[in-house]
C-alpha cells in the first residue's frame, strides 16, 4: 500500500490479499506493532497477527464484501466469508490506518458462526 491511499483502499486490499491468502501483500497492508482484537484473541505484531490470519485464511473458500466506507483514518470493512468447514460467517473489521497501513484492526463476528455446520449447538 501506498502512504496516499485512503483509509477504505486500504481496507479493501487488506481483505482482497486474505481472500487470496496472499500474506505477502497482507503484511504490506499492516505496521509491525499492528494490534487485532476479534472475539477469539487479542495479538499484538505483525509476525503473531499475519500468523493467525494466514491460518484461518486457509478455511476461507471465498469472500464477498458488502461495504466499505472510510475517512481521514478509520474504515470499516463488511464482507461475508465462504469456509470450508462453517459455511458462510459475516464479519466487520474496524480499522485504524496510519500512512497507508492499519495499526489496529477491531474484528466483529458472531463466534457461534465458527462452530463446524451440522454441530449440535451446546448452549
Amino acid at each position: 500500500m501506498t502512504a496516499h491511499a485512503t483509509p477504505a483502499e486500504v481496507a479493501a486490499a487488506f481483505i482482497d490479499a486474505f481472500s487470496r491468502r496472499d500474506m505477502e501483500a497482507v503484511a504490506r497492508c499492516v505496521t509491525e506493532d499492528v494490534i487485532f482484537e476479534s472475539p477469539r484473541t487479542r495479538l499484538t505484531g505483525a509476525g503473531p497477527v499475519l500468523a493467525a490470519v494466514g491460518e484461518f485464511a486457509q478455511a476461507v473458500t471465498g469472500v464477498r464484501v458488502l461495504a466499505v466506507v472510510g475517512d481521514g483514518e478509520r474504515a470499516v470493512i463488511t464482507y461475508d466469508m465462504e469456509t470450508v468447514p462453517f459455511g458462510t460467517v459475516r464479519a466487520a473489521d474496524y480499522l485504524v490506518v496510519r500512512g497507508g497501513r492499519i495499526t489496529s484492526d477491531s474484528l466483529v463476528f458472531d463466534p457461534h458462526a465458527l462452530q463446524p455446520r451440522g454441530a449440535e449447538d451446546s448452549r
